[in-house]
């Protein structure tokens, strides 16, 4: 019997990127604050439960929401650690699975904003138990000084 079973974790950037300088012994920070960039995942675990090599196995949709600073880039990078190639991934279900990771690019609102991801099995790779971690990171892109 083969079972996998996926853990989401989640990264966030740094809110405040800034000069320094000094004039005359004081020191002066130049720098856009920023909100911290929120990402909020729909479940921590995926189970496909048993599956066999030879066994179709429907893809899996995983929601999340980022909510970062209105007109700022932001930068969503899935990936996973499984080296077997079983473990597949897209952001759309009818196809452009692969196996390594997906990075896409986004504008903040200021509000959430709903993403989504699928998970998928290249079944006729697997050769035994599987576990396997899926990262999703989001990082602003560069912060206006």
């Amino acid at each position: 019997m083969n079972r996998v079973l996926f853990i989401l974790l989640f990264f966030l950037s740094t809110p405040l990127q800034a000069q320094f300088e000094e004039r005359e012994g004081v020191f002066y920070i130049n720098g856009d604050a920023v909100k911290a960039i929120e990402l909020s995942l729909a479940l921590s675990a995926i189970d496909f439960g048993d599956v066999y090599n030879d066994s179709e196995v429907d893809s899996v949709v995983v929601d999340f929401t980022v909510n970062a600073e209105d007109t700022y880039d932001y930068t969503v990078e899935i990936s996973n650690d499984d080296s077997t190639g079983v473990v597949q991934i897209s952001r759309s279900s009818s196809g452009g699975y692969t196996a390594d990771s997906l990075t896409y690019t986004d504008t903040g609102t200021g509000a959430y904003q709903a993403h989504e991801f699928y998970v998928d099995l290249d079944t006729g790779n697997m050769s035994g138990d599987l576990a396997a971690t899926v990262t999703v990171m989001v990082a602003y892109n560069d912060i206006a000084q």
